[in-house]
């Protein structure tokens, strides 16, 4: 098997060779370690895969695993995977998932290992095709925060639920495997950088986004990564369900990922009333639903990630927001 394994910089030049219309402003990883594993059961009722032990160039405390793979249509396939913490070298045991796999931790781990077992009555062909390891360091004490729970916060009016373009309006693929069930617990604002305003075009843009999380080799991810979009002209599209994890902003478990679509950095995109609007009614929805409490738990994807998203115009908005969205729900 061959692994490719690119850090920093390099996955950063990988990811100009993508076109620009469909980037989106992902995390950069820390490690990113990618391969195609070739294991194909045919006629057979059962087969097994383990990988190599993949060691990182740095120690993380945060991965996305995501996994390519054809099934048969009785196939059943499970993927496993086990980490070495830094400190202790001690192995987790083999954890099972479906085709993504989220693990955060505040100690780091410095190496994993994947397994890949098909069961199929019916002896068709299936094919693990490709996955990929993004690693990413959060410093423990951002971590040891973002796994407490936060308190709820005492809602004292509701806030109705914007329009929202169903998935199916918009043209958005089946998830190529099931979802993570997750508690919505913090709210990160993004901005998608590529595609910007002027090369927004509606649902196909969307749809962009999806195809490049998706089918991306860096990524491989099971759905669009945000639970949110909305586009220059105010219309909020769902991506994932909002309780389940995403893949936006590590560690992604218990937050809600909105993005809006622009480049809103200095003398970039500008903000305008109908986005702004948006917004904040997908914001308060999502507090006064939930109970999040904005003054401590709405965040840009700046403040756990060494970047300028949600932009730096959007960012200096997020306490008036804040304020706003409080007073939409009756604090």
């Amino acid at each position: 098997m061959k692994y490719l394994r690119m850090i920093g910089l390099v996955a950063l030049f990988f990811a100009f060779l993508l076109p620009a219309m469909v980037r989106a402003d992902v995390d950069t990883p820390d490690v990113l370690i990618t391969g195609n594993p070739d294991f194909i059961v045919s006629d057979s009722t059962y087969g097994q895969h383990e990988t190599e032990i993949m060691e990182m160039d740095k120690a993380v405390n945060n991965l996305i695993i995501g996994v390519d793979m054809e099934k048969a249509e009785k196939a059943l396939v499970r993927c496993y995977a086990r980490f070495r913490y830094a400190k202790t070298g001690r192995w987790t045991s083999y954890l099972a998932f479906d085709g993504e796999y989220h693990f955060s931790a505040i100690d780091s781990v410095s190496a994993c290992q994947l397994m890949f077992v098909v069961r199929d009555p019916e002896r068709g062909k299936t094919a693990v095709k490709h996955f990929s390891v993004q690693g990413n360091y959060l410093e423990e004490k951002k971590m040891e925060y973002f796994m407490q729970k936060p308190a709820p916060l005492d809602v004292k009016a509701a806030w109705a639920k914007p329009a929202v373009v169903a998935r199916a309006t918009w043209g958005a693929r089946p998830p190529k495997s099931s979802y993570t069930p997750h508690t919505p617990q913090r709210l990160i604002v993004h901005h998608s950088y590529l595609p910007n305003q002027a090369s927004y075009k509606g649902a196909a843009t969307i749809r962009g986004i999806q195809n490049y999380h998706m089918d991306d080799p860096k990524t491989s991810w099971a759905d669009i990564g945000y639970h949110f979009l909305i586009g220059p002209d105010g219309v909020i599209y769902q991506g994932r369900p909002e309780g389940v994890v995403g893949a936006h902003c590590s560690p992604n478990t218990n937050s809600v990922g909105i993005c809006v679509i622009g480049d809103y950095d200095d003398n970039k995109d500008q903000l305008n009333p109908k986005i702004e609007e948006s917004l904040l009614n997908v914001l308060s929805w999502l507090a006064s639903t939930y109970k999040i409490d904005p003054k401590t738990n709405l965040y840009g994807h700046c403040d756990f990630a060494p970047k300028s998203c949600p932009g730096t115009v959007l960012y200096k908005k997020l306490p008036e927001y804040r304020e706003k969205i409080l007073k939409n729900i009756g604090q």
